[in-house]
């Protein structure tokens, strides 16, 4: 009888441990699922952000970041077993990628001088997207010890840098369409909203080819839109006095044709 409890009591056991280790390990396997999920989104994210950012907006810092971290994600995809030959390639490409930077020198006064071209506001937006999502990826990476604090000072300012770039060059890009439609009011307007952008931005001292150019574009915008005005006036007074011309005209047809009338 004794055995037959203890026999018993170790199926149970049995039963019991299994169900746990089966709960256990699809657990872990869930887990495991939605990590690499988690991961394949910061993949694509981090890919998007190299290829849509304009390269005149990165620095040195914030370029090694972001090859750095797109790296250490492809390491944490590859170490939750999912390791492919395209990861592989692309992970010897950003160490090239990486080597070419280090190496490369940043001329910052001559890469912020140039204009970047944001043909919309979908476009802008997507930009804007992608620099909070590495502002959160930088904060992350430094709490986590990834990057030096340091590093991630530098990056976290050049990333507040980036978003003024993104208004200045929207508005240029935009007030350049309409300049060559001709419509120049909405074009004088887009221009102002770029020259103060620029002159409120924290690089304004960067700036200043930029400036130049705004200020040389609103006085020509403003002096077409005043011509054009003038004209319209001249127009307008023009058909004024053909008016009157006309009506003196049948004012005069109409005393000649009384004069008749009373002879």
């Amino acid at each position: 009888m004794t055995t037959f409890v203890i026999l018993g009591v170790l199926i149970l056991a049995t039963l019991v441990g299994s169900i746990a280790m089966k709960s256990y390990l699809e657990k872990r396997r869930i887990e495991r699922a939605r990590l690499l999920v988690e991961l394949h989104d910061d993949l694509r994210r981090m890919q998007s952000a190299l290829a849509v950012v304009p390269q005149v907006y990165l620095d040195t810092p914030t370029k090694l970041f972001m090859i750095k971290r797109l790296m250490q994600i492809i390491d944490q995809v590859q170490a939750a077993g999912n390791e492919t030959d395209s990861l592989t390639e692309m992970h010897q490409d950003l160490q090239t990628q990486l080597e070419t930077t280090i190496n490369a020198k940043d001329d910052s006064v001559e890469r912020l001088a140039k204009w970047t071209k944001i043909d919309n506001a979908d476009m802008a937006h997507e930009i804007r997207s992608l620099i909070k999502y590495l502002h959160g990826q930088i904060i992350s990476a430094v709490k986590l010890g990834l990057i030096p604090r340091a590093h991630g000072s530098r990056v976290v300012k050049n990333l507040k840098v980036i978003t003024y770039r993104i208004g200045l060059d929207l508005n240029y890009s935009l007030a350049r369409h309409a300049l060559k439609l001709n419509k120049h009011r909405p074009a004088l307007g887009k221009l102002r909203v770029a020259l103060s952008i620029a002159l409120k931005s924290p690089i304004k001292q960067y700036l200043k080819p930029q400036k130049e150019i705004l200020e040389k574009l609103i006085k020509q915008t403003e002096a077409k839109i005043e011509n054009q005005s003038k004209e319209r006036n001249k127009a307008t007074a023009n058909k004024l006095a053909s008016g009157v011309d006309k009506i003196k005209e049948d004012d005069d047809l109409e005393q000649k044709r009384n004069l008749y009338d009373r002879e």
